[in-house]
């Protein structure tokens, strides 16, 4: 079976000679010799045949053994590889580190540490051996199988086994048999091919490591942010193509070079005095940036220093980006100044007043009865502002609960009650940063809720609920409410503070039966749209009908006069009647003049109540003469001492706003006063007659 000979391995460690006789085993050199395995130890009580060839593991070993062999004994001293399989955690290994090299001799350790210098390994290598001076202060140490001689003083051991007989030794054993060279070709093919097995789990390594280093790479050159990353001596390791850009230096291979010699002078001076693990913004060159510069650790020493950098513009158009998705959340202002249309000179007077008042960003309150178009006027200024690319987000203070109010207002974090969303939820006045939020109802605020508004409102500041940061706000506040704040304040339901926070820019909307020349006007555009979309012909009034309309009170404004006409844009014909408007056909409306009483009633009531109705009559009187068409404060003064009222300027304001307020004055600014509508005078005229 075996041809050519007889192999004797001679190795000094058991685990050695174990190790070189799986190899040639493996390579199938058995199939042309007879292979034995000897230590030194036994190959001392053993007869060695003169044909035999002797390969011993190491130099070392030939002194030993010589004495031993017959006469003119061939042998091969054979030269070895380590096993590159298990250098992984070799390279681990900091570059320059001490390292103990352990093994059972001097001179094989010495050998080692020349094999494993070889790789390119870059550490600082002391060789140790029984009877060796220890340097107690190494901790790692690497051996070739003698793990057992490790002293105990290390830390960390890495055995990378005991090493394999090199290919040239395999050669020169063909050689020495005269083997054909087809043999000689074969065997190095298998030879090849255990290289191959023995190094699969480093090929695997190297493979996954450059697929890693290939996958951060595409990771980092995909990251939104410019990525440099540099050592302690200044030296590039990492930098994305995001960085290169920005920093004018594409197409430059600046992995490995000095940050000064590659990166612009005046940004590594603007880096510089950012402080360590710091976030901030720096203007650079005229160019403002926003950077994030923090230290990298490997095994607990610094490694380098990352700087993660973008333009600030960058961030705003992110910001714009995110505006204009929320948008798409019906957070959108639909209407403009061009969908508030009037005949009323008090109208159009705060409308002149809201397109001033829009380009600030004070706060305005809007001040008018359910269905004026409070929230109409609120989208308007916001469509005006140079906030109008951003959210309006409005919230109604009498449709929510408290308790849910106050979290759809300011958010809450995570986990803060039952139900929540396990990673919380921003509010509607974190939605509209930026933008504009419209407190509307405001009026229906809870004790709770004003409290905090007031301090959103100082400090442009809110916390969410069960949260412990506090988030800046950059919003608009504009507030409604139909409701009388002066008598909330008097009765302590609205706190007097919030009020003069909210009460910066004031526009008050008139009820529309202070506009009664408006009601035909707008009847004629709700006729028209609700006959386009109905598909049918346009209809008009009677003449009944008509002064039904100018009469009626209109608690619900133009929202109810819209509805009334969608009402009868399905139900009439070519003419609406009198008889066919639907606060007629309600019972409640049995006929004008009745609903008249009783609304006059109420308001006698009232200011009887308040123990003031004799002034209030004189001050009509006096308004409805035909010689005074309207009259200052002074004028109406003077009158009523007159007549025995000694009332202060003060006192006349008040109830001139209560009178403006139940639709019988107009009040305008400056010299023409206020002036009697035609409620007022028919509240007159019902007194006189009653």
């Amino acid at each position: 079976m075996n041809t050519y000979g007889s192999i004797i391995v001679v190795t000094n460690q058991k685990h050695t000679l174990k190790t070189i006789v799986e190899q040639l085993h493996e390579i199938k050199l058995n199939d042309y010799f007879d292979i034995q395995a000897r230590t030194v130890d036994e190959l001392f009580h053993s007869t060695i045949k003169k044909d035999s060839l002797v390969l011993l593991s190491s130099k070392i070993l030939l002194q030993l053994v010589k004495p031993y062999f017959p006469e003119d004994t061939s042998y091969i001293i054979a030269k070895r590889m380590i096993n590159f399989a298990k250098i992984r955690r070799m390279l681990e290994i900091p570059k320059g580190a001490r390292v103990l090299l352990v093994s059972d001799m001097q001179e094989a350790a010495e050998e080692t540490i020349s094999v494993v210098k070889e790789t390119g390994l870059d550490l600082n290598f002391h060789s140790y051996y029984p009877g060796a001076k220890l340097d107690q202060s190494i901790k790692i140490a690497i051996t070739p199988g003698d793990a057992h001689l490790v002293p105990s003083s290390v830390e960390e051991v890495i055995d990378i086994g005991s090493r394999f007989v090199d290919i040239s030794t395999i050669i020169e054993i063909f050689n020495h048999f005269n083997i054909s060279e087809f043999e000689l070709n074969r065997l190095s093919a298998r030879y090849i091919q255990s290289l191959i097995h023995l190094t699969e789990e480093l090929s695997q390594e190297i493979f996954t490591a450059k697929s890693l280093r290939n996958s951060l790479e595409q990771i980092v050159n995909n990251i939104d942010d410019a990525i440099l990353l540099y050592s302690n001596d200044g030296i590039i390791n990492m930098i994305n193509q995001k960085a290169m850009h920005l920093l004018n230096r594409q197409g430059r291979d600046m992995i490995g070079k000095k940050v000064q010699a590659v990166i612009p002078s005046t940004f590594i001076q603007g880096i510089q005095s950012i402080e360590d693990n710091e976030d901030t913004f720096k203007d650079i060159n005229g160019i403002a940036y926003y950077l994030r510069k923090k230290n990298i650790y490997v095994d607990n020493e610094m490694f380098g220093t990352l700087l993660m950098f973008r333009r600030t513009n960058e961030i705003r158009q992110i910001e714009y980006n995110y505006r204009n998705k929320i948008k798409g959340k019906n957070h959108v202002a639909q209407y403009t100044f061009r969908d508030m249309v009037s005949k009323n000179q008090t109208i159009l007077e705060s409308i002149k007043i809201a397109k001033k008042l829009a380009n600030s960003d004070s706060t305005i309150l809007i001040l008018g009865e359910t269905g004026t178009g409070k929230e109409i006027l609120a989208q308007a200024i916001h469509n005006a502002s140079l906030r109008s690319y951003c959210p309006f987000v409005g919230v109604n203070f009498a449709s929510l609960s408290e308790s849910l109010l106050e979290s759809e207002l300011f958010g809450y974090e995570g986990g803060s009650f039952t139900g929540a969303k396990k990673d919380g939820r921003s509010g509607l006045f974190e939605q509209a940063h930026k933008g504009t939020i419209f407190l509307d109802e405001i009026g229906d605020a809870s004790p709770t809720i004003q409290n905090r508004l007031l301090r959103v409102l100082q400090e442009r500041q809110i916390l969410r609920v069960g949260g412990e940061q506090m988030i800046s706000l950059d919003l608009r506040v504009i507030a409604a409410t139909n409701k009388d704040l002066d008598t909330l304040i008097e009765t302590g339901d609205f706190r007097e503070d919030l009020f003069y926070r909210l009460n910066v820019l004031p526009i008050r909307l008139p009820p529309l039966r202070e506009r009664l020349c408006d009601i035909e006007w707008l009847s004629d555009i709700f006729i028209e749209r609700f006959s386009k979309k109905l598909r049918r012909k346009p209809f008009t009034f009677s003449q009944n009908a008509q002064e039904a309309l100018k009469h009626y009170h209109w608690p619900g404004n133009i929202r109810e006069l819209q509805n009334t006409i969608e009402y009868l844009a399905h139900i009439c014909d070519e003419t609406v009647y009198r008889e066919q408007l639907p606060f007629f056909a309600n019972s409640r409306f049995l006929n004008i003049e009745e609903q008249k009483d009783r609304d006059y009633n109420k308001l006698l009531d009232s200011f009887h109540e308040r123990g003031f109705i004799d002034e209030i009559i004189a001050m009509l009187t006096f308004l409805s003469r035909k010689t005074v068409s309207s009259s200052g404060r002074h004028q109406l003064l003077v009158f009523l001492k007159e007549n025995g009222f000694n009332l202060s300027e003060q006192q006349i304001r008040y109830r001139q706003e209560l009178m403006r307020k139940e639709g019988l004055i107009y009040v305008s600014r400056g010299r023409k006063g206020s002036e009697i509508t035609n409620m007022g005078r028919g509240l007159l005229e019902y007194v006189r007659n009653k």
